[in-house]
């Protein structure tokens, strides 16, 4: 007879457990879908214009007044809201890589 310490402990895995998928409450998926949609909406048709806008324009005015720092913010704002853009692009794919359907094993 042999002993492994998951049967001495009582920790005998079963074979049937299945798995574990969440679900939204009734009704709840349609607001949060909602939700995020206003969002994208508002990221990429509000809030990275602007951004952009606002950095081209720090840029310009900088050059104009002699401003060589106010310049150098605008242009390093340009990267940044490009740098925003580029991961609001890559982060849904590397999210859904890691959580893939959102299923977990019990």
């Amino acid at each position: 007879m042999t002993w492994s310490l998951a049967s001495l402990m009582g920790v005998l895995p079963s074979e049937d457990r299945g798995q574990v998928c969440p679900v939204a409450p009734e009704g709840a998926q349609v607001l949060v879908d909602q939700f995020l949609g206003w969002f994208s909406w508002a990221l990429v048709w509000i809030a990275f214009p602007a951004g952009i806008l606002a950095a081209v324009a720090a840029v310009i005015l900088g050059k104009v007044f002699s401003m060589p720092h106010v310049s150098k913010g605008g242009l390093i704002g340009v990267f940044v809201v490009l740098g925003a853009a580029l991961l609001y692009l890559v982060i849904p794919g590397i999210l859904a890589g890691f959580l893939g359907d959102g299923c977990v094993a019990r």
